[in-house]
């Protein structure tokens, strides 16, 4: 199921993310989120908290998270 809505960008380049969708992904105030430029389109994704990923990683392959984990620090470093 695919949502859109039209936000506008205020004079400090903020937007605010519509309820329908930050209820959906759990977001609140507080929570992180990444924002990265693919192609033509601004990508916002939830960073989920170690809580939301206790349990969940019983079929993970470690060299997987330690991708995930390389490209955050990548995305981050680039971002300061």
């Amino acid at each position: 199921m695919s949502i859109m809505v039209i936000v506008k960008v205020t004079r400090n380049r903020q937007i605010t993310i519509p309820s329908v969708i930050s209820k959906k992904l759990g977001i609140r105030e507080g929570t992180y989120v990444d924002v990265s430029l693919e192609g033509d389109k601004i990508v916002i994704r939830k960073i989920r908290s170690l809580e939301e990923l206790a349990g969940s990683w019983k079929n993970i392959d470690i060299n997987e998270i330690k991708k995930l984990i390389e490209e955050r620090w990548r995305s981050w470093r680039k971002s300061v």
